[in-house]
């Protein structure tokens, strides 16, 4: 009978917790503005600047995956709950990179679909 170890075709290594956190955790946001090279975002935890990921436009706007590079982070806001903690809340910049032809069009869409609620020619999707 193999054991736990032997049944691995490769070694799996521990990551150190120092190491395995960072650019590629999760993040909840909430877009603010999107243009064809980038968006602005707000979020809790503060982003590095430089740092690779994605953003995931919302259903609205066609659940669109867009790869982008963060250009600055600051400090939005910090908030005091009832409990007396407080809250701080970022705002970033990303700037998009390495988009295919067909991200790009989707993304043109996306715009298209903003620019005619903005203008009245569309309702607000619910």
């Amino acid at each position: 009978m193999v054991t736990g170890a032997d049944r691995r075709r490769v070694a799996r290594l521990t990551v150190p917790r120092r190491w395995g956190s960072g650019d590629l955790e999760l993040h909840l946001v909430r877009l603010l503005d999107l243009s064809a090279l980038g968006a602005r975002i707000t979020h809790r935890e503060p982003l590095h600047a430089g740092g690779i990921g994605y953003l995931d436009l919302p259903p609205a706007l066609g659940r669109l995956r867009l790869t982008g590079r963060v250009a600055w982070t600051r400090l939005r806001r910090v908030k005091k709950t009832v409990e007396g903690e407080r809250r701080s809340y970022y705002a970033s910049g990303i700037e998009f990179t390495s988009l295919t032809p067909a991200q790009q069009a989707a993304l043109t869409e996306a715009l298209a679909a903003l620019q005619a609620v903005q203008t009245g020619l569309e309702p607000e999707p619910a």
